[in-house]
């Protein structure tokens, strides 16, 4: 799992490399269907509701991979993981900052 630091707002703004904040308009959906198969080989449908931008660790974007494409277009990257994440925010002097998830 790689980790976007994000400022806390209800659509969050997004912290780049440098600490600089960017302001991305993304698809945010309030409900979508994750599809996978379980330890039997059946095939499970869950439906997430909620609000924005995360509900139970899953960001609620119509397309992770379209968002992420996005973010690297302004140059947000996510970081290998939460560690580091976090890391870099010490680093960078940031005071508040959330998480969020990235498959």
């Amino acid at each position: 799992m790689r980790y976007l630091l994000t400022t806390g707002h209800k659509f969050p703004k997004f912290y780049k490399a440098d600490g600089s904040i960017v302001e991305i308009d993304l698809n945010y959906v309030e409900s979508k269907v994750i599809s996978s198969i379980d330890d039997l080989g059946q095939l499970r449908h869950v439906q997430i509701s909620g609000t924005p931008p995360c509900v139970d660790s899953t960001w609620m974007v119509d397309s992770v991979e379209e968002a992420v494409l996005r973010l690297e277009a302004h140059g947000v990257y996510p970081f290998v993981s939460k560690t580091a994440a976090r890391e870099n925010a010490k680093r960078l002097g940031l005071q508040t900052f959330k998480y969020i998830a990235v498959p």
